[in-house]
């Protein structure tokens, strides 16, 4: 049987409002009382329906990430340093490919959106669907009404770091704290030579 957070509360000896707002963080709640619900929660090994919180908040908690393939050397970098700052969140990515192909992306997208996606990450340039009913990072490319993260040189690729930022600034968007600019300009690491 699903544990539930008023099984919690009788184990805590609380209401089912007291353990939503210790769960929540509410620094109002005295500490004896969170750690009476937090003992509760170990005990019971109760687990948040993230389901239900998302109905009753109007959020999916999605992040959808959309790249052409899934093979260049740089994407393992990127999606860690993404998966880095968006697993510290309570948001998950969902990762959509495209294959350069401008139908499968106007179907991933289209998915991406039957999703109630809060935030789209867009890496294929070449397929992208334009106009969004999510904010949309781009990656590489400016497009009207997105928040672009671009590079100096054309022949630099995403990186760990580039993740990082990715993810920081689709969770500030997102959340509504504040976004530095609507275009960001990363220096360039890539010096030419070799070639």
């Amino acid at each position: 049987m699903k544990v539930t957070m008023q099984d919690v509360a009788l184990e805590a000896g609380v209401d089912k409002a007291t353990v939503s707002r210790v769960l929540k963080g509410d620094h109002r709640i005295s500490e004896k009382t969170r750690v009476k619900v937090m003992d509760a929660v170990r005990a019971l090994n109760y687990r948040l329906d993230k389901n239900a919180r998302n109905l009753s908040t109007n959020r999916s908690g999605l992040i959808g990430l959309v790249v052409r393939d899934f093979t260049p050397d740089w994407f393992s970098h990127f999606i860690s340093g993404l998966d880095r700052t968006i697993s510290k969140s309570e948001y998950e990515i969902i990762l959509k490919r495209t294959e350069g192909n401008p139908l499968r992306a106007a179907r991933e997208y289209g998915k991406l959106i039957d999703r109630s996606v809060e935030g789209i990450i867009w890496i294929d340039h070449e397929n992208f669907p334009g106009e969004s009913a999510a904010p949309v990072v781009t990656i590489g490319f400016r497009y009207p009404g997105s928040y672009p993260v671009i590079w100096e040189k054309e022949l630099d690729v995403p990186t760990f770091e580039t993740g990082v930022l990715a993810g920081r600034l689709i969770l500030n968007i997102i959340t509504g704290k504040p976004v530095p600019s609507k275009e960001i300009i990363i220096k360039s690491t890539y010096s030419g030579e070799g070639l």
